[in-house]
C-alpha cells in the first residue's frame, strides 16, 4: 500500500449524497478506499464514528473482497473476511469459488504447485478440481514456464504429479523450443531438444517452421542464414518445395523493392543462380 495514501483525504464534504450501500456517499467512499488499499483499522475507526451499522459494513467489506480478490494474497483475503466478522459462508458463494480457482489456474500456470495446493486447501476447493481441463491446461502452461528459465527438474517433477503424458510433454517441449528459436536462443532449444531426446525429425520440422515464418514476415536473408549457420547442424533437410518456394517469393519482393541483398551462400544450394535470374526478370 502506498504510504502517502491517506483514504480520509478523500471526498471531504459530507452530505447529502445517498451512496450505494444506503449511507452517506462521502462516507460511504472513505471506507471504501480505505478497505481497498488496505487500511483496515482506519476503514473499522471510520464506520465506528459515523455509525454505520454491522450490516453495511459487512456488505462493504463482501464487495471489497470479491471486486479486489485478484489484487492481493489469497491469505490478505481470508484474513479480512475474519476481520470484518463476515460469515465464513461467502467462501461457498459461486462468485468466491470462481475466484479461488483463478487462483488455483495462476499458480499452477506459474509452476508454483506448493502454492496451488495451499490455495486450494485454504479457499477450501476440492482436489478433484486439479483434474478437470482448466487446471491441468494452468499445469501444462507451468511446465512450460520453469522451462523457460531451464528448471528441467522441477518440470520433471510436475509432469509426475500430474501424470502428464509423454505425448503431451513432448508437446510442451517442443512449444518451448519453438519460443527460444523464434528469439534466437539456438543453443537453448538445441539443449532442451537433447534433454528431453526430442527426435531430430521433430525438431527438424520446428526449425522449418521458424524458417518460414522469417521468409514471410520479411526478416533479411542474411538474418536468417545467420540463424541458420548457428544451428550447427546438416541443414540439408531444408532444401524441401516449401522452403524453396517461400524463398524464391522472399527474393521476388526484394527484387521489386530493388533492394539488392545477396543470396548467401547457404541458400544457394537449394536455389541457383537461373532462378534468381528468372525470379529478377520477372520482377
Amino acid at each position: 500500500m502506498s504510504e502517502h495514501f491517506n483514504p480520509e483525504q478523500l471526498n471531504n464534504e459530507e452530505g447529502g449524497e445517498i451512496g450505494e450501500f444506503g449511507i452517506d456517499k462521502a462516507i460511504e467512499d472513505k471506507i471504501v478506499n480505505a478497505m481497498a488499499g488496505g487500511y483496515d483499522d482506519m476503514a473499522e475507526r471510520i464506520i465506528k464514528e459515523n455509525n454505520v451499522s454491522e450490516e453495511v459494513k459487512r456488505e462493504i467489506a463482501e464487495k471489497d473482497i470479491l471486486s479486489n480478490f485478484g489484487k492481493r494474497n489469497h491469505k490478505d483475503t481470508l484474513r479480512k473476511i475474519s476481520f470484518y466478522g463476515i460469515n465464513e459462508a461467502i467462501l461457498n458463494d459461486n462468485s468466491f469459488v470462481e475466484l479461488g480457482k483463478e487462483r488455483v489456474n495462476l499458480k499452477l500456470s506459474q509452476g508454483d504447485i506448493r502454492g496451488a495446493y495451499e490455495a486450494l486447501s485454504d479457499l477450501k476447493i476440492d482436489e478433484k478440481y486439479l483434474d478437470g481441463e482448466e487446471a491441468i491446461k494452468s499445469v501444462e502452461a507451468g511446465i512450460q514456464n520453469v522451462l523457460s528459465v531451464d528448471d528441467v527438474s522441477k518440470a520433471l517433477e510436475i509432469k509426475k504429479a500430474f501424470n502428464i503424458s509423454p505425448e503431451v510433454m513432448e508437446g510442451i517441449v517442443k512449444a518451448e523450443i519453438k519460443v527460444r528459436l523464434l528469439n534466437d536462443l539456438v543453443n537453448g532449444a538445441v539443449s532442451l531438444q537433447e534433454k528431453f531426446n526430442i527426435s531430430s525429425g521433430a525438431m527438424n520440422e520446428i526449425i522449418k517452421d521458424e524458417i518460414l515464418s522469417r521468409l514471410s514476415f520479411g526478416s533479411s536473408l542474411n538474418n536468417i542464414a545467420n540463424f541458420v549457420n548457428r544451428l550447427e547442424m546438416d541443414v540439408s533437410f531444408l532444401n524441401d518445395s516449401k522452403i524453396k518456394e517461400a524463398l524464391k517469393a522472399r527474393i521476388g519482393v526484394l527484387m521489386e523493392e530493388k533492394t539488392r541483398e545477396e543470396v548467401p551462400v547457404i541458400f544457394k544450394s537449394f536455389i541457383d543462380e537461373k532462378e534468381v535470374g528468372e525470379i529478377g526478370e520477372k520482377a
